[in-house]
């Protein structure tokens, strides 16, 4: 990035959070406009949400795949999900803020089913906890050293005086 781009608001740290709040809240407000009608596809998917807004969706395959090798049983369930991921993407528009997770269940003796949770959680391109201890931290030692050196009076009283 070159020096001059750092001058762009659009560029700056805290405008890409920004932009990160309020693409959570479209998610969040989508997700709740979808789950409430019933005509929706969100409803046809039998797709689901937790309180941190993952829906989540669990796919179970036939019987007649236990004998495939287990690369061909997820490959099967991701190809079924195709269908899913264009309309999460399309449709609704929020394929650059999601990230897919596939976990498959165990049984009580611990051998794998064939059940599948495929979970889709918002997630955010700037907002981190370390761009959070960051943003604390330069703001703080700003602070200290504008109240410490009581810069403000002395900035206001030369303007007072070139004036």
């Amino acid at each position: 990035m070159k020096w001059y781009q750092y001058f762009k608001p659009k560029n700056w740290g805290i405008v890409k959070v920004y932009r990160d709040f309020e693409n959570f809240v479209d998610w969040k407000r989508t997700i709740r406009r979808e789950q409430s009608n019933p005509n929706s596809k969100f409803n046809k998917w039998k797709l689901s949400r937790t309180k941190l807004y993952d829906v989540y969706l669990i796919i179970s395959l036939d019987e007649s795949d236990v004998p495939l090798p287990e690369e061909l049983k997820r490959v099967k369930v991701i190809e079924s999900l195709n269908p899913l991921n264009r309309y999460l993407d399309e449709e609704l528009g929020f394929a650059e803020c999601l990230s897919c997770e596939f976990n498959q269940f165990d049984d009580r003796d611990g051998t794998p089913t064939l059940s599948y949770l495929m979970v889709y959680r918002f997630i955010f391109n700037k907002f981190s906890l370390k761009w959070l201890l960051k943003f604390l931290v330069i703001n703080t030692v700003l602070l200290f050293v504008i109240f410490h050196f009581k810069l403000i009076p002395l900035l206001v009283s030369w303007v007072l005086n070139s004036i």
